[in-house]
């Protein structure tokens, strides 16, 4: 695993975006009023006293010429995005995350035979970045915790030493103990508790006893303790590559008549508009890419069209207008044969999905006739929906009911991307656990290798008024990377697989 730092991400994006500025004093505010705190300076600014946590206007008594600007949380998502897609060159499997912008978690396995050493690798990364216009710091190793929190420890370091890479975990382990918790993104007040204490390093942290951490610093803290005591290691959540949103028409004929090329590009705008809806998204710009058959024997020409809304919209009625009137504007010197559509998404308000679900061409009706028809020829028990009940074994937490009527998802968007652990119908029985295993535990078979990690045991019992269970459940960690949910019945002393983690 490797940890990518891009620090003041905000800071660097706004430089990014006015290099004039790079000499003067610039602050990052939190909200663009003279009582504004301040949240990142440049060094200009530092060297002339202004520091985090102040307001603009005390900031301005120091530095006359302090300019500050508010940078919005889409723009830092943005940037993440942008980040993200640059880092894709390197791995396939990047998480960004989700409580300090700036911070990635990159899959470093597997890439000896693209490079010739996870060095090389690691500097290329940096490299790339840096040619982005973006600062940042690789780390190298076996953990995510330690990776972060070695990656905060370079702050203010050079470039040539923004690489780190580990032979061991307890390499690791010993750089990640030192690290000072003020390098940290930790909340301000624990960590000033901390220091009273004579806590000030990762290490020092750690050897605190963990019962008493929930209890005297509260959630947040313990989780921490947990994350840099190795008791809670969660595997990568990479974000899946974004597909971009195309469509593609051939026509049998030339095409010259806009109103009938109109048609066409609503018959492959409109389901596109749908997947962006799915998405969360809106189309920010969309490109027409328009094949002309200007003879038989001359090469085919083509022309491009970018048309770009006033801002991101779902509405489809209002880009085809802007698409006829760019139509009717530019004569076609030939005919159109191929027709291609590219959007270039954004992400959509909570107003706009909530007009488009108002508004959205779905006949309710006309499902609940499909879903009728499906009934009548496969049996009511064939369209149902999952509810919660009250159960005491996992399998019975979940019952499944009859289908009266379709209705519309009302999907809720959760910042954190969640696990999802899908059961299987009946546990399947897995091959007893040998006593001595030199090679490991191999789970399911050859093809996805030993058991790396083993998190449990998490105790079932209960059922003494009908029949005694006692199970004990674990999460299995493969080395394919694969989890999987087991538990062991003590009373038919056998192991078995009851579900997967996604």
């Amino acid at each position: 695993m490797a940890c990518v730092d891009v620090p003041a991400l905000p800071l660097q994006l706004l430089m990014r975006g006015h290099p004039d500025l790079v000499d003067q004093p610039v602050a990052v505010l939190e909200r663009d009023t003279p009582q504004g705190e301040i949240l990142w300076v440049n060094a200009p600014a530092q060297r002339c006293g202004v520091l985090t946590g102040m307001s603009y206007a005390t900031g301005l008594a120091l530095a006359h010429d302090l300019r500050g600007v508010e940078v919005t949380a889409d723009e830092i998502a943005e940037g993440v995005v942008a980040i993200t897609r640059r880092l894709r060159r390197f791995t396939p499997h990047i998480e960004p995350s989700q409580d300090h912008p700036g911070v990635f978690w990159l899959d470093a396995s597997g890439l000896q035979p693209l490079f010739a050493s996870l060095e090389i690798w690691a500097h290329k990364v940096q490299r790339h970045l840096r040619r982005s216009d973006f600062q940042g710091r690789v780390v190298v190793g076996f953990t995510r915790f330690g990776t972060y929190a070695t990656t905060k420890a370079g702050r203010g370091r050079r470039p040539p030493e923004h690489v780190t890479v580990f032979r061991n975990a307890t390499a690791e382990q010993q750089a990640a103990r030192a690290v000072p918790l003020g390098r940290l993104d930790i909340d301000p007040e624990l960590r000033d508790v901390l220091d009273k204490l004579g806590v000030r390093t990762v290490g020092a942290f750690v050897d605190l006893p963990a019962a008493g951490i929930r209890k005297r610093f509260g959630r947040d803290a313990h989780r921490l303790h947990r994350h840099a005591a190795g008791d809670l290691l969660l595997p990568l959540q990479p974000l899946r590559p974004v597909e971009p949103l195309t469509r593609h028409t051939d026509l049998d004929t030339s095409e010259t008549d806009v109103h009938r090329l109109l048609f066409l590009i609503k018959h492959d705008l409109d389901p596109l508009v749908s997947k962006l809806a799915t998405r969360q998204e809106a189309l920010a710009a969309l490109e027409i890419r328009l094949r002309l058959d200007t003879s038989a024997t001359a090469p085919r020409a083509e022309r491009v069209e970018q048309i770009r809304p006033a801002e991101p919209t779902l509405d489809a009625r209002q880009i085809l207008n802007l698409v006829l009137l760019r139509l009717e504007g530019h004569a076609l010197p030939a005919g159109v044969t191929e027709i291609a559509l590219t959007i270039t998404p954004a992400r959509a308000s909570r107003e706009q999905l909530r007009l488009f679900q108002q508004h959205s061409t779905r006949d309710l009706r006309a499902a609940d006739r499909a879903v009728a028809r499906i009934r009548a020829e496969f049996g009511d028990g064939t369209v149902v929906r999952a509810y919660l009940t009250d159960g005491h074994l996992p399998e019975a937490t979940f019952d499944w009911q009859p289908l009266a009527h379709v209705v519309r998802p009302t999907p809720t968007p959760v910042s954190p991307r969640p696990l999802v652990r899908r059961f299987f119908r009946h546990p399947r029985r897995l091959p007893a656990r040998l006593r001595h295993e030199p090679d490991g535990w191999m789970l399911r078979g050859a093809q996805h290798g030993h058991v790396i990690h083993l998190h449990g045991p998490y105790v079932v019992s209960g059922g003494w008024w009908r029949t005694p269970v006692l199970r004990e459940y674990y999460y299995a960690r493969t080395r394919d990377d694969a989890w999987s949910w087991i538990y062991y019945d003590r009373h038919r002393r056998a192991w078995f697989l009851h579900g997967e983690v996604e």
